[in-house]
């Protein structure tokens, strides 16, 4: 099974727990076991009405305590009319309030599994099935992004390059794929997106952020240092 993705989502401002430390204005910094910190206030008022108390969130939605998504927000398998389009309304938990691809309750999508994985899955099924390159999962992700959502992921991501996914291609809060490994310190992945053509410090119409950005607000050390080695963070 799939455990539920890191999510940073800056945009909508709104693994595993996360610990506090004091800020220098008195506040408290949250921050998830892999070190990458959170940008928001998950005990903040609403939080646990809309989502759930800790402990009971909805494992295909999003927890905020820990900062992770399920399939319902991001990477899972979505509804379909009879002409085989995706039906774009709003979103699971309206996590984000732009109308995106309905999820359809199934759990992951196939090229989310397959990414998963790994890259040898991955080469495989692009060989029967070229199209599922650029296929859109929830959340408007694509494999792509979903490489960027875990370190087991981002390893995945060459394999996608090489079959013809198309790197700027963006999800329904207006990131890339290199925003989705800004945010959970992927670096691996992240240099395979770089020397592909992605441009860490652009900022797609729409978006918030541009990579760079955002790992220098949740402190993906790992991400930065790999830009710093490309030419592309000083």
């Amino acid at each position: 099974a799939i455990q539920a993705f890191p999510f940073l989502s800056s945009a909508n401002r709104n693994f595993s727990m996360m610990s506090a430390t004091a800020d220098d204005s008195g506040g408290r910094e949250y921050y998830r076991k892999d070190g990458v910190k959170i940008d928001f206030d998950p005990y903040a008022t609403g939080m646990a009405e809309k989502y759930g108390l800790p402990g009971s969130t909805d494992p295909e939605g999003f927890d905020p305590y820990a900062d992770t998504v399920g399939p319902g927000i991001y990477g899972g398998s979505v509804l379909r009319d009879d002409s085989g389009e995706v039906t774009i309304g709003e979103q699971y938990q309206n996590h984000n309030s732009r109308p995106g691809p309905v999820y359809d309750g199934n759990g992951y999508s196939l090229m989310s599994r397959a990414v998963q994985s790994g890259p040898t899955k991955v080469t495989e099924i692009l060989k029967d099935f070229p199209l599922l390159k650029d296929e859109m999962s929830s959340g408007g992700a694509r494999p792509l992004h979903v490489c960027g959502m875990s370190k087991r992921g981002q390893l995945a991501t060459q394999a996608l390059i090489d079959g013809g996914s198309d790197l700027h291609l963006l999800d329904t809060y207006n990131y890339n794929a290199l925003h989705r490994m800004a945010s959970n310190d992927l670096e691996i992945g992240a240099e395979a997106l770089v020397k592909a053509g992605l441009d860490p410090n652009y900022r797609p119409p729409g978006s918030d952020s541009s990579p760079i950005d955002i790992a220098r607000r949740s402190r993906a050390i790992k991400f930065l240092m790999a830009m710093q080695r490309l030419g592309h963070y000083d």
